[in-house]
């Protein structure tokens, strides 16, 4: 079992932002990719749509997960296998989880012709939100052939504080 450090963030941190590049980027490369295959369809319209969810399945790699809750923690499961714990990025926030990895084929030198290939780089980014807080800092990850797991206690809730009112 591998344990792998989590990054704690809260929204309006400034590390935050690259979140949002890494996003962006991702956007616009599958925008590239999308308007690649709409050109070679012979840029007829009718299936753009198509076009972008084929490229998306092309870029991101959504692995199977599923994500468990009861009244003390939240858990988050992935299968993401050929990977490492260094090759994983686990980011905690106060309403989500985020994992984010690359997922890079070791394609070999040769000249071969390969009449079929699934494998490709790709790119997993995957959120979790919870209907609750969770406490970051008490948020751990572990990887075990091939099986990530994310734990994240929930956070204690808010506490009620009566304030008195004054007239004037």
């Amino acid at each position: 079992m591998n344990n792998l450090s989590v990054r704690y963030l809260i929204p309006d941190d400034p590390d935050a932002l690259s979140l949002f590049e890494t996003l962006n980027e991702m956007q616009e490369a599958i925008r590239q990719r999308a308007f690649g295959l709409f050109e070679e369809r012979g840029t007829t319209h009718g299936g753009e749509m198509e076009d972008w969810l084929h490229a998306e399945r092309e870029l991101v790699w959504v692995p199977a997960s599923e994500t468990m809750e009861d009244d003390k923690q939240c858990r988050v499961r992935l299968i993401v296998p050929g990977l490492e714990a260094k090759d994983l990025h686990i980011t905690a926030m106060p309403d989500a989880i985020i994992v984010q990895a690359e997922a890079l084929s070791k394609e070999s030198k040769e000249t071969s012709t390969v009449p079929f290939r699934e494998l490709r780089d790709r790119k997993l980014f995957r959120r979790f939100d919870f209907g609750e807080p969770i406490d970051t800092a008490r948020t751990v990850a572990s990887l075990t052939k091939g099986i990530l797991e994310i734990v994240a206690s929930k956070a204690a809730p808010a506490k009620l504080v009566k304030v008195a009112i004054q007239g004037a």
